[in-house]
């Protein structure tokens, strides 16, 4: 079975840092309300099927005070032994990583292997189960009692019965044989009446023969043209590849007489490599020649050599002495070191502290530095910096006041540019004259306006006239017509004459106006700006006289914090006086003054001791050097003496047997210098062989022909180069031959071939246009496409619709022949184990649970009396649920031998029946492990102390163990 061997908490909910180990068999989680129990029981389930989504409604008990979310389960597998499930804050359900007892780590792929495919859903459906899934009992009807009982002993079949009833419902939204509300019968009326009107639109439509002919016409015509185009484009091509391969034939025949300049040059194959190794060769063996004729001279010397005794035997003592000799060497450089680096050191000192006299560096070393005078000098320092800060923030304001005082003197520059120029002042020096001259035209204007309106009189004559005239001609009276005629010309010249008269001086007049109203426009916009300049340079010789009063006063404290300044440097030098101390010293030396003082001191100490100690080393240095010197017989430095001392030692115990190999040795000199002076004679054979097949007596100008020959194969290369290019573009030799100015004629009379046929081709579109637009006008008359459109969308989406309805159908049919199987197939043997289950739950009172015909859930006590689910106590349903929830396990043993997490699910059972729970409890429990979580004490009597976790105190002891 798979057990929870331990339980890890890093943070969830109230729970942080706790660490819980199980065992098999039964564990009790107690503890009071807020405890923390249905934290624990959640933390179980979100780690192994994980954190709840934003989308979904379950808490996820996030912690409040702590950011750790998350922890791990330990767990021992059927299959896979030991495992470590750990989740923490992730994406979605959160990070989970999954490790096997044999290293392997895994995470969501190999935790759903773990856990045999089972989903949250189907865990929970069977395995975890509490007390609020069992209060809703009491209140279902028959039919709801039946389909919970069925759920709960089979497996998936309350999904399934859901999926169907909802498959149902969606079903019947799209379609009912005698409905008209669903989609698909409303679809099917308005296709009717979409097809009725299609067919009244048929009627209307006039055939367009002669349209289509025409258009038949211009295509064929297209298609010709466009075919001559095609071969017009394609010769196009062509020109423009020949004139792209233009300049690379222009190169092509620089390359080639270039080449033939080059054609006299030979060179051997890799002429260059095999003379530098000749080269290299000779120049090796040379060398090695002039190594044995050295080596050669030098052993002939050594035969000259005689042996001395008593030389060898002083050189023997010395030789004993050489790490005596090496020690006072390393020890006086050493001592050196150590006192150039505190030479340098005290210097380093001096230089910071400004003290560059010999005398005032020893009064200074001879000084005290007390811890009094350290406190003296820290004081003065302070009022120092504080001096200075005051200064630096006084010269600061200065500066801002200066940048302020500029931008006022910019300003009052730019309102002085922006001030009257010379004809506005003269415009509105003249204005007040101009204005009187506008006011008296005015005045006149409407005064002749008065005077130009005619006499009542004179229209009155007119009107009698123009009567006369008509009566005259109604009683063809011509005296009359004439007198009428006559006296109406009479006044209309006499108001035309008066009319001319007046216009004339009133034209003049209305263009003064309009000029002098032009200049009272410009004269009120001048005044306008004045006022504006005024103001703002009043403004800004406020500003001005502000700043100068404040800089004023800032001079005067700039002066009183110089004062202030100068006073505590003279007094901070004059106590620096008695140190020697003179200079401008660094201000960020002066809080460590005291202190580079006293290491100044320290190191002069260090210094006489040291140099003591190197006058000791030195003397008996000088005593081993003289000695060293009289047994060689000559003088040598320090650092190579004992190396000659060595050397003339083991010079001296080898010369004897040197004698004997020196011979040897020379008649082996002989042999080989025979061989290389060979080697000699044949490198330089072959070097005279390479120069002959160069043409060359010398080795410049042996290089020099090389460089001929690398230029004539690069010329080479370069025309093979274009050659391939020109092959690539498929320009023939002919072609080349073409003069640019002939290219140039043939290209341009090409491109008004093109110009003319795209003419002719747009001419035929655009009547092919003109055509189709008269078609299209014929085919939409009367919206008879728009009609066929809209139904051929309507019947796809009715197409649509049938489809869905027929899924649907199709799926909840399948899904109640699904359900039939199960209940017919899988239910039985789960009731073959749900009758002992249940009769020991109800103390033995009821001895069977079954399906009757009609498909209900019934139960029969031991007289044979059966009852309805809905006629039980609240208790019994519970143990029926209960009882069907074992014996799906049991069924289940081998396929999900899950752990049972049960939250108080028997708060309505008496003592008896409680009893009989915690019996079978018991026997499960021997075959998967139960974590039964519980506020009730009275629980508490029936297990064992170390089956019992208190969740109380887990928060104060941050671990607890089961045992």
């Amino acid at each position: 079975m798979l057990t929870i061997q331990k339980i890890q908490i890093y943070g969830f909910g109230k729970h942080e840092n706790i660490t819980i180990t199980l065992h098999e068999g039964v564990t009790i989680f107690y503890g009071m309300n807020e405890a923390g129990k249905t934290t624990i029981q959640q933390f179980i389930l979100q780690m192994l099927f994980g954190f709840p989504t934003r989308q979904q409604t379950q808490r996820k008990y996030e912690p409040k005070v702590s950011t750790k979310f998350g922890g791990q389960l330990t767990i021992w597998h059927p299959t896979y032994g030991q495992c470590s499930i750990e989740r923490i804050k992730g994406k979605a359900a959160g990070d989970v990583t999954v490790y096997l007892e044999d290293g392997t780590m895994g995470h969501e792929e190999l935790l759903a292997k773990l856990l045999y495919g089972y989903s949250k859903a189907s865990f929970e459906s069977i395995f975890s189960f509490s007390l609020h899934e069992l209060q809703g009992i009491e209140k279902m009807s028959e039919e709801e009692l039946t389909h919970l009982l069925l759920a709960s002993g089979t497996t998936g079949i309350q999904q399934l019965s859901s999926v169907e009833k909802k498959l149902d419902k969606d079903a019947s939204e799209l379609f009912k044989k005698a409905g008209k509300v669903p989609l698909i019968n409303q679809k099917l009326e308005h296709l009717k009446r979409l097809e009725r009107t299609i067919k009244q639109e048929q009627g209307n439509i006039q055939t367009f023969e002669d349209k289509l002919l025409q258009l038949q016409k211009l295509d064929q015509r297209l298609e010709g043209l466009y075919s001559q185009q095609k071969t017009q484009q394609q010769h196009w091509q062509q020109l423009t590849i020949l004139k792209q391969a233009m300049p690379l034939i222009k190169q092509q025949k620089v390359f080639e007489q270039a080449q033939k300049s080059y054609e006299h040059v030979q060179f051997p194959p890799e002429g260059i490599r095999r003379y530098e190794q000749l080269k290299d060769r000779l120049m090796h063996e040379t060398l090695q020649m002039e190594q044995l004729k050295e080596q050669y001279q030098a052993l002939q010397h050594k035969l000259q050599l005689t042996m001395d005794e008593q030389a060898i035997t002083e050189m023997a003592r010395l030789v004993n002495k050489e790490a005596t000799w090496n020690q006072l060497v390393v020890k006086e450089q050493n001592l050196m070191d150590e006192l150039y680096l505190i030479e340098q050191e005290i210097e380093a000192q001096f230089r910071l502290l400004g003290v560059q006299e010999k005398t005032a560096q020893d009064i200074l070393l001879e000084e005290t530095v007390s811890l009094q005078q350290e406190e003296q000098f820290q004081q003065q320092l302070s009022l120092l910096e504080e001096a200075e800060d005051e200064l630096k923030f006084h010269l600061r304001s200065l500066e801002q006041l200066h940048a302020e005082l500029d931008t006022i003197a910019q300003l009052k520059q730019q309102l002085q540019q922006e001030s009257l120029s010379t004809e506005e002042e003269h415009i509105l020096a003249e204005w007040p004259q101009r204005k009187r001259k506008l006011e008296q035209l005015r005045f006149g204007r409407s005064q002749r306006s008065k005077q130009q309106q005619p006499s009542v009189f004179i229209f009155i004559v007119l009107a009698i006239s123009v009567l006369s005239f008509i009566y005259g001609v109604m009683e063809k009276n011509i005296a009359v017509i004439v007198v009428g005629v006559v006296m109406s010309l009479i006044i209309i010249l006499y108001l035309k004459f008066a009319r001319q008269a007046h216009e004339a001086p009133s034209k003049q007049q209305n263009q003064q106006i309009r000029e002098l109203e032009q200049e009272e426009n410009m004269a009120q916009a001048i005044l306008l700006k004045k006022q504006k300049l005024e103001d703002r340079w009043l403004h800004v010789n406020e500003q001005q006289q502000e700043k100068e009063r404040q800089y004023v006063k800032l001079e005067y404290k700039i002066q009183r914090a110089e004062q202030v300044n100068e006073e505590t440097t003279q007094s901070l030098q004059h106590f620096l006086g008695r140190y020697r101390l003179e200079g401008n010293i660094p201000k960020t030396l002066l809080p460590e003054l005291f202190m580079r003082i006293r290491g100044a001191q320290e190191l002069a100490a260090k210094k006489k001791s040291t140099f003591t100690l190197l006058q000791t080393v030195q003397t008996e240095k000088i005593e081993l050097l003289e000695q060293a010197q009289r047994v060689l017989k000559a003088e040598y430095s320090e650092q190579e003496i004992f190396m000659h001392v060595r050397n003339t030692f083991l010079t001296l115990q080898q010369e004897q047997q040197i004698s004997q190999q020196a011979k040897e040795q020379l008649t082996s000199l002989q042999t080989k210098i025979q061989g290389v002076q060979s080697y000699i004679d044949s490198y330089e054979s072959e070097i005279t062989q390479l120069f002959k097949a160069a043409n060359v007596q010398s080795e410049k100008v042996y290089y020099e022909t090389h460089e001929q020959f690398e230029q004539q194969q690069k010329i080479t290369t370069e025309l093979q180069a274009i050659q391939s290019q020109l092959a690539s573009l498929n320009v023939d030799n002919e072609q080349t031959l073409i003069d640019e100015e002939q290219f140039n004629e043939k290209l341009l009379t090409l491109e008004e071939e093109r110009g003319v046929m795209q003419v002719a081709i747009d001419h035929c579109l655009e009547q092919r246009a003109t055509l189709q637009i008269q078609k299209e006008n014929l085919l939409n008359d009367e919206k008879y496409g728009q009609l066929l459109q809209q139904f051929e969308e309507e019947k796809s989406v009715l197409q649509q619709l049938i489809g869905q309805w027929a899924t649907k159908k199709a799926l909840a049919t399948a899904i109640h022949e699904t359900l039939f199987r199960l209940r017919e197939e899988k239910l039985p043997y789960v009731l073959t184990e749900v009758n002992a289950i249940f009769n020991l739950l109800t103390g033995g009172r009821y001895d069977k649970l079954f399906i009757n015909d009609e498909g209900y859930f019934v139960t029969q006590d031991v007289s044979g009396i059966r009852y309805q689910m809905a006629e039980l106590s609240q208790a019994t349903k519970e143990q029926a649920y209960i009882s069907l929830r074992m014996a799906l396990a049991k069924t289940l043993t081998t396929s999900a031998p899950f752990p049972f997490i049960m939250d108080d699910p028997f708060v309505h059972f008496d003592r008896n029946r409680t009893d009989k729970m915690v019996q079978l409890m018991k026997e499960v429990g021997y075959e998967r492990q139960i974590l039964y979580f519980t506020c009730h004490d009275v629980m508490l009597e029936h297990w064992q102390k170390e089956q019992i976790v208190d969740v109380g105190v887990l928060a104060n002891e941050r671990g607890v163990a089961s045992t």
